[in-house]
């Protein structure tokens, strides 16, 4: 008998020497996903709905266990048998792949199974894995693709080493009584458990009893891209069940004896099933579409695939559903439909109606029986086919040795489009110079082979010129021009800007225009062809000269009446002043000194010329004021009529005056805003009191300076 400490040193180094053969195979941890999500993404296939998922007895998101994940052999299956799917593990299921015989488990550990333990009476059980979950089948089936693998093999064939697992299914038995955690975990053909003791490579490394060494069929020496010393070939687990009624299943395994090597078993993606009918379609121009149906055009196949060959016509239920309307839209389906005996399948195709009427999308929705308890819907669009019609652009005139645009486009029928000229062009916006009067014919063909044509027929006539005259050009800006055009008989005038005198005028040949700027003046004639011409004439408007004048200072003060005159203006080169004062100047920029005797405004006006012969004008007062001067009495007397009676300020060049007199208390007896307006000596209709008043003064000088004076005054009686 082999020792624990030999078989380990054997295995190690079996498992080196395989190393560098192992490279596609991959794993992925389940961490971070729920029990219930590894189970649909990675187990779950036909006809089986499942719930209450735990691992390892929780149902929360895998946070840190290394015991389940997911596997994938990429492009290259390997000899495994499948190529995706769900994995578990006695230890980490990285084990797979890294080439260590055992890894350090992760998270909360489960330490007993009494369905585990039952297949091993009186061993000790070590890094148990279990998923379970309940499932309800629609057929009376439900199977499984499974391979078991394990480092244990080569080294502890009929040892007490014996790793295990099982497959336990609880609830009714189609055959009588119930299920009870039975394990359908078995080597076909017999009621025996897959483990190290019964499936292998029939060479014994120990003496532990019962052992089997006749089940060689079932083992692989050496598995491509999985580091596991040795594994089973794909078995399937399977169980006769009763259809649309929930059942319990428990997937677990353990180490034997110790922990030190680690096992794991391999579940197939979607082979967790119970067949049913499977529904597909298809279309009869996938080419054209492979998403819909086109009325006369591209119909629908539904195939029915029955999980095996019945030897009687087996019944399919279809209800009829959808925007569609069974037997108006579409050749009318019967509610059941029969699958031939000793067949395992029945095609049949929807050909959708068409005619003019049906311009609108439409859909037909089955929902096809396909077990005791589910039905699978097919929903597939239904296109109209409307008229193919193709339109070309209008028929033309073109006139002497011109090339015209020839566009095409389609409209209803089923794209993609063929578009083709009588001449062999295939392009929907072409240009053709034809020398004689041609026709153009455009045909259309649709993806389904209807055809549609349009026709442009091209006349061809001699060309027209025109020739045209402005008298007079350039002009200053007011001035008119007279337009003259002959060749055509007919003419359409436009401008480049907007002309108000040319409004009334566009169809004359010698319209009378007045441009307020440099306008170009385009004319259109047509013959009896209607074949154009168009010319065009520049019409040049030397703008406004827009004089100005600048005076400084302005105003000016009496006592130094000298002003500073400057001519501001577009292209002037002449200048004729008219100072107001009798004086004239004839240059842009001069100095001028008005008379010191009066104060007075003078309106000085200026004339200018340009080069071109064009005069503006533009004129500004010159104001020449007086000098400030203020005169305030300090006494007045009322009693005295003519003299001195009025209290008032005297002066020049004052303006925005106001005085306010108060009495000795402050308090406002007196308000002007007229310099000639002063205090009678009266308060409220009343003699005021002999004695001294205060005044307030504001004014401003006539460049607006402003001033404030305050003083008394003595009110004598």
């Amino acid at each position: 008998m082999f020792s624990k400490g030999y078989i380990i040193v054997l295995s190690l180094l079996l498992s080196v020497v395989c190393l560098p053969s192992y490279a596609q195979l991959a794993t992925a941890s389940g961490i971070g996903m729920t029990p219930m999500q590894l189970v649909q993404n990675f187990l779950l296939g036909n006809g089986v709905t499942v719930s209450n998922v735990k691992f390892n007895d929780s149902p929360a998101t895998i946070s840190i266990s290394n015991q389940i994940g997911s596997f994938t052999t990429g492009a290259t299956p390997t000899n495994l048998g499948f190529g995706t799917g769900l994995t578990i593990s006695t230890g980490g299921i990285q084990v797979a792949t890294n080439g260590a015989l055992s890894v350090v488990i992760n998270g909360a550990q489960i330490t007993t199974d009494p369905q585990l333990q039952a297949l091993k009476p009186g061993k000790s059980l070590h890094d148990i894995a279990r998923l379970e979950f309940d499932f309800i089948p629609s057929s009376d089936t439900v199977k499984f693709k499974y391979v078991f693998a394990s480092n244990e093999y080569l080294t502890a064939v009929c040892t007490s080493y014996d790793d295990v697992f099982g497959f336990f299914i609880s609830g009714a038995n189609p055959a009588g009584g119930n299920y009870s955690n039975t394990n359908i975990a078995l080597i076909p053909g017999t009621n025996l458990p897959v483990s190290i003791n019964t499936v292998n490579g029939g060479v014994s490394m120990g003496s532990t009893t019962p052992c089997y060494l006749n089940y060689t069929q079932y083992y692989h020496t050496f598995i491509q891209n999985l580091t596991y010393t040795g594994a089973t070939v794909p078995l399937t687990a399977w169980a006769k069940v009763v259809p649309c009624t929930s059942y319990h299943i428990k997937i677990a395994i353990c180490d034997i004896s110790n922990a030190i090597y680690d096992s794991g078993v391999f579940l197939e993606a979607n082979s967790f099933s119970s067949p049913q009918i499977v529904v597909s379609h298809s279309f009869t121009m996938p080419a054209l579409s492979d998403t819909v149906m086109i009325r006369g055009c591209n119909d629908a196949i539904v195939k029915l695939t029955l999980p095996a060959h019945y030897n009687y016509n087996y019944p399919v239920q279809i209800i009829k559903q959808g925007s569609a309307v069974n037997g108006l839209d579409y050749p009318s389906i019967p509610d059941t439909i029969f699958i031939p005996a000793n067949t395992d399948s029945l095609m049949f195709t929807i050909s959708p109606y068409n005619n003019a009427t049906f311009t609108t999308i439409k859909y037909i929705q089955l929902l096809i029986k396909t077990s005791a308890c589910n039905f699978d819907t097919l929903t597939i669009g239904i296109l109209p086919n409307l008229p193919l019609v193709v339109n070309a652009n209008s028929d033309t005139t073109i006139c002497g040795l011109s090339s015209v645009s020839l566009t095409a486009n389609g409209s209803g029928g089923i794209l993609p489009y063929q578009f083709s000229w009588n001449d062999g062009d295939t392009n929907t916006q072409r240009v053709v110079s034809p020398t004689t009067t041609s026709l153009y014919v455009i045909s259309l063909r649709d993806a389904c082979n209807q055809i549609a044509k349009d026709s442009v027929l091209i006349s061809v006539f001699p060309s027209i010129s025109l020739s045209l005259t402005a008298t007079p050009n350039p002009i200053c800006l007011g001035q008119s021009v007279q337009l003259n055009v002959a060749g055509a008989l007919n003419y359409i005038w436009t401008s480049n800007i907007s002309d108000p005198s040319l409004a009334t005028q566009t169809t004359l040949a010698n319209p009378l225009v007045s441009p307020q700027a440099s306008t170009l003046y385009s004319v259109t004639g047509n013959d009896s062809h209607g074949c154009k011409a168009t010319d065009s004439v520049q019409v040049m408007v030397y703008p406004l000269i827009n004089p100005s004048i600048v005076a400084n200072p302005n105003p000016v003060s009496i006592f130094d009446a000298t002003v500073h005159f400057t001519a501001v203006s577009v292209g002037g080169a002449s200048w004729v002043w008219n100072l107001g004062d009798g004086s004239s100047a004839n240059t842009n920029d001069f100095y001028h000194t008005y008379s010191s005797s009066t104060a007075q405004n003078y309106l000085v006006t200026l004339f200018v010329s340009n080069a071109d012969g064009c005069t503006d004008s533009t004129s500004i007062t010159v104001v020449v004021y007086p000098d400030i001067k203020l005169y305030i009495p300090n006494a007045f007397t009322p009693e005295y009529q003519n003299l001195n009676s009025i209290f008032k300020a005297y002066g020049e060049g004052v303006l925005d005056f106001q005085m306010c007199i108060y009495d000795r208390w402050g308090q406002l007896i007196f308000t002007s805003n007229n310099i000639d307006i002063g205090w009678n000596g009266q308060y409220q209709n009343k003699d005021a009191e002999q004695g001294t008043y205060i005044y307030a003064l504001s004014y401003k000088d006539f460049l607006g300076n402003a001033y404030k004076k305050t003083g008394s005054l003595s009110l004598i009686r």
